[in-house]
């Protein structure tokens, strides 16, 4: 376990080093060598994760194709990877160290922009780095890109933010859930921005459509379940509700105020729908997508809420519960022991 605890625990501790207002001079070049810290435990880890052995059977087999059927199994941006990692004469190691790079680079990109840039990430490694990045490879890369758009978005490029889903989607197709999210939070013209995102998911979808039949048949057909999605979607809740409660004091543009006001809402409607879709995956995928939202609330939380005295308290208060999920996860969960002991890949 030490390793996920090291890797919390640098971000933690830069959390707390880090200036409220200014931030401290060293930070930039700490933050990304932290960053390079975090590409090695996920691109270098070997064994990890529940889905490992479905990755490794994947890799192995698409060895065995022709560059024309590799992607006929959906997903052609990673399936790409994987055929290229073959014809270099790669492993596996060097498909998930890309993946991680990319995810790594866009969380790094969207954290940045916090208050808090250190206090972001930690919010993000208990679950988002740990257990997705570590083992739902794909699902993670396409997080990496829409982080990417988020932040593209925060400067009103809706055109790069669409770049980026586009590109997140030849990871995961369910990367284009985020069009209309975003499309109705434009509202420099609103009309015009949700025709525009329609009109551009429309050869998407044209382009993704197996993607889209895999993954409906996987999560709706023989009752696929998700172990722990309520707990998940409770993370997401609660963030959610303190962005509504709060909103004015983030003293965000009109576009970000309401990209995160539909996220929260999105975050809020999963809460009912566990009483009739339980544990379902289907749901805990959706879900993956507003925990942008966990980390834009609590990484900019004790900035906005707390005056200089209570501010330390309220970081370490954030601190305290994400250490509890670290721990609760690895030592309770039904996933847990696929992730310890870690291990790094046997590269010869």
């Amino acid at each position: 376990m030490l390793p996920y605890w090291s890797l919390f625990a640098v971000f933690a501790l830069g959390a707390v080093a880090h200036r409220r207002e200014s931030g401290s001079a060293i930070s930039t070049p700490l933050f990304w060598l932290a960053a390079l810290l975090m590409v090695g435990l996920i691109g270098f880890r070997y064994e990890v994760g529940p889905d490992w052995t479905g990755y490794l059977y994947i890799f192995e087999g698409a060895g065995r194709q022709k560059f024309a059927t590799a992607f006929e199994n959906g997903d052609p941006g990673f399936f790409g990877l994987v055929w290229l990692a073959h014809k270099l004469d790669l492993e596996i190691w060097a498909v998930n160290l890309v993946c991680a790079a990319i995810f790594t680079t866009g969380l790094m990109a969207f954290a940045k922009r916090q208050r808090n840039p250190w206090l972001a990430v930690a919010v993000a490694v208990p679950y988002l780095v740990i257990v997705i990045a570590m083992s739902a490879t794909r699902q993670a890369t396409a997080i990496g890109f829409i982080m990417l758009g988020l932040a593209a978005f925060a400067d009103k490029s809706l055109y790069r933010f669409m770049f980026w889903i586009f590109i997140a989607a030849l990871f995961h197709a369910s990367a284009l859930l985020m069009l209309p999210i975003v499309g109705l939070s434009y509202t420099r013209n609103r009309f015009q921005s949700v025709l525009l995102l329609c009109l551009a998911a429309y050869p998407a979808y044209l382009l993704l459509a197996a993607n889209f039949e895999i993954y409906i048949n996987r999560y709706t057909e023989g009752g696929t379940e998700s172990q722990g999605t309520v707990f998940r979607i409770l993370m997401n809740a609660a963030p959610a509700i303190i962005y509504l409660m709060a909103s004015k004091r983030f003293t965000l543009e009109t576009h970000e105020q309401a990209l995160w006001r539909n996220l929260a809402i999105l975050a809020i409607i999963c809460v009912p729908l566990l009483l009739v879709l339980s544990e379902s995956t289907a749901l805990d995928r959706i879900a993956l997508y507003a925990i942008p939202l966990q980390i834009f609330v609590l990484g900019n939380l004790p900035a906005v809420l707390a005056n200089e005295d209570d501010y330390r308290v309220i970081l370490l208060a954030i601190i305290g519960y994400l250490a509890v999920i670290l721990f609760v996860y690895l030592n309770f969960s039904i996933h847990g022991k696929y992730y310890v002991p870690y291990q790094l890949y046997p590269i010869n």
